[in-house]
């Protein structure tokens, strides 16, 4: 697989560009149709497919709330939090997701071995929440209302599948993929940031470009810079991060607050590793 190009600053593709996050919007959710027979081939799509997934507060109904957010990672996380109650009222097998029924499966989830037994990407307990979407209602007959939650485990760097069937309250299929990369989240992202400004070669090179352009020393400070980022895997003509692919890489495109880009594409972040890589 060819690794993706970064778009030149400030042009439509660069808004546009497949396969980011952006840390100041919210995190795209991956679009997957899944069942048993074909949660194979769902999570090969995974990479290619992303759309935003909406909440609202009625199922199929109302205005919008917000998004599902990957980012919703931290402490308060269904994941994370003894129990989640199941929705008051369960959606049609196609109508729209809400926030309930998302907080819901994702806490299901959790309950599960595949779960507990992974590792996020700061080394934590349980796997890395990426995103929720509604599974394909062809590929059932039984008109129940069934999620698709994908999940990355750093302790394997395999894609997790879930299909949660939320009208029975079950877990009903679980796929494991390797050599699959969906666009990073906005917790990934953020970290990988870190990684950079910790690494003296990256920092020193990104630093010099921030305060010649600002005129202040670059810092982690909410605000300073605009970050999106892509998954990033090798190809036969990149030198430097020959495992990324199997590892979860990314490549952070960070922008100067009202500004211009710093450059970045000459390193890579392997966040399975916890390292910055120079790429050329």
């Amino acid at each position: 697989m060819r690794r993706t190009q970064q778009p030149p600053p400030g042009s439509e593709a660069a808004e546009t560009a497949e396969g980011r996050s952006r840390s100041r919007l919210t995190a795209k959710g991956l679009g997957i149709a899944s069942a048993a027979s074909a949660a194979g081939a769902v999570i090969i799509l995974a990479v290619a497919t992303q759309v935003a997934v909406q909440a609202t507060g009625e199922s199929g109904q109302g205005t919008p709330t917000g998004v599902i957010a990957a980012e919703s990672t931290d402490e308060n996380a269904p994941e994370k939090v003894e129990s989640v109650a199941a929705p008051t009222a369960i959606a049609a097998a196609y109508d729209q997701l809400s926030g309930d029924e998302v907080s819901y499966v994702r806490h299901l989830v959790s309950l599960t071995g595949d779960f507990t037994e992974g590792a996020d990407v700061f080394g934590g307990a349980g796997l890395q929440y990426l995103s929720t979407d509604v599974a394909d209602p062809t590929f059932y007959t039984d008109g129940q209302r069934r999620l698709t939650l994908l999940y990355y485990d750093y302790a394997t760097n395999e894609l997790v599948n879930f299909v949660v069937n939320v009208t029975a309250g079950t877990v009903e299929d679980v796929q494991r993929g390797s050599n699959s990369q969906p666009a990073p989240t906005d917790a990934e992202t953020n970290l990988a940031w870190e990684l950079m400004l910790a690494d003296a070669e990256a920092a020193a090179a990104l630093g010099g470009e921030f305060e010649a352009v600002t005129g202040t020393p670059l810092t982690n400070v909410p605000g300073a810079v605009e970050l999106t980022a892509h998954s990033f895997t090798t190809d036969a003509a990149s030198f430097g991060a020959e495992t990324c692919g199997i590892d979860r890489c990314v490549q952070v495109l960070a922008q100067v607050t009202g500004g211009p880009y710093l450059t970045t594409s000459t390193f890579v972040v392997n966040l399975s590793t916890q390292t910055v890589l120079p790429v050329r």
